[in-house]
């Protein structure tokens, strides 16, 4: 199953993943907010006169997965039609190309090389099968990409802690140590300075920790409804409790101070509710190190250092900025013979956020969409109207 090659990055906020013009940051535990960019330029579209869907293409490919063509029965003598169906059904490259493209290439974060080594590849695939098409440029977005990530704590004991380094943080310029510290209660702006002054060289935690990290419905096939009932609300209890101490700091506004005041790395989790996932996005911060530990390692790091129990960590992080590359769409096209500028349009997000390798989020859908090019390319070359593909 495609679906199941994803580990990391799970279902994102809407309209795009890694995207310019939407970079959500879960900056505390249960908030995730949206940066605008200011460098992103939109090219006008084109006008698209008529709207017309292929139903038959894309459920050829849809079905075609999960019955042989034996199985399958359809009432159309149309020999376009019938090549189309047995060249999906018998003939599919679907698997070979997702394969590809989430193996090979991977995550494919927007201003990252693999989005540029996406592109190219998908270039060359559409070259292959005779089908014309182009990357076109829309703008620029912060360049970026990573290597290794190792997070480990380092005191009291040794423990290598499952980690993420969120999208555009910088890296640690070899391995870096710091105590790591939980927001105290605190009362006022002057206890909140004071607090401050304590943090240079320490690594702060801005995330609520969760209770426990199973997943809601299997507590609940297991758990007493009393049980449930008291979790939730611990939860509700732990989230609310942290949030107050981050607001004599300025709440959302409290990363920058801790950046002010010396801390040398963010830790944060963003917790799916389940499955050993979480939801890992941007940074929130370009100034120091900010990565997302799993749930069960930030609970575990979170309450030794609530405790007063000395947790210290070691990060080595690589990463680098890129400066501004140009963003771009893959468009492929098969022009009109009869009616060339109406347009029939297939289209799918091709990036996808870094921690993952993007089959759900989208792959699949861009797939789908180089298949019905490659199918209509070799049953249907001279459509009527302009079929176009675009991978954005």
């Amino acid at each position: 199953s495609i679906d199941s090659m994803g580990i990391k990055s799970t279902r994102r906020p809407p309209l795009g993943k890694g995207v310019p013009g939407d970079v959500p940051s879960v900056l505390f535990s249960d908030s995730t907010t949206t940066a605008s960019p200011k460098k992103y330029t939109r090219r006008p579209e084109m006008r698209l006169v008529r709207f017309v869907l292929l139903p038959l293409v894309l459920a050829v490919l849809a079905t075609g997965i999960h019955q042989p063509a034996s199985a399958q029965t359809f009432r159309n003598d149309d020999p376009v039609i019938r090549q189309m169906w047995t060249m999906g059904m018998e003939q599919s490259q679907t698997e070979d190309l997702a394969q590809y493209l989430t193996d090979y290439i991977g995550p494919r974060l927007a201003g990252s090389p693999n989005l540029d080594a996406a592109a190219e590849w998908a270039l060359g695939k559409f070259e292959e099968w005779g089908v014309p098409a182009r990357k076109e440029d829309y703008g620029t977005w912060d360049g970026w990409q990573y290597g290794i990530t190792h997070v480990d704590l380092i005191a009291p004991r040794v423990q290598t802690l499952e980690s993420e380094l969120l999208a555009w943080s910088p890296g640690t310029d070899g391995p870096i140590e710091g105590d790591v510290v939980v927001v105290p209660e605190l009362s006022s702006e002057a206890e909140a300075s004071q607090w401050l002054s304590s943090v240079e060289g320490k690594i702060v935690l801005v995330s609520a920790p969760e209770p426990m990290c199973r997943a809601p419905h299997e507590l609940e096939s297991n758990a007493t409804p009393e049980t449930v009932e008291r979790l939730a609300q611990q939860r509700q209890d732990l989230r609310s409790t942290y949030n107050q101490r981050l607001a004599p700091l300025g709440g959302r506004g409290a990363i920058p101070r801790f950046v002010e005041a010396g801390a040398i790395g963010i830790i944060q989790s963003s917790w799916s509710g389940g499955w050993g996932v979480n939801k890992v996005f941007s940074a929130p911060t370009r100034d120091i190190p900010a990565v997302d530990l799993s749930c069960e390692d930030y609970g575990m790091v979170f309450r030794m250092a609530e405790k007063g129990q000395g947790p210290r960590i070691r990060m080595n992080i690589e990463a680098e900025a890129l400066g501004e590359p140009p963003q771009f769409k893959v468009l492929a096209e098969l022009k009109g013979t009869e009616l060339p500028d109406e347009y029939i349009v297939l289209g799918a997000h091709f990036d996808s956020w870094h921690a993952g390798t993007g089959p759900t989020d989208n792959a699949t859908g861009s797939v789908m969409m180089m298949e019905a090019m490659r199918l209509l390319k070799a049953a249907y070359p001279n459509p009527r109207r302009t079929i176009i593909v675009g991978l954005w």
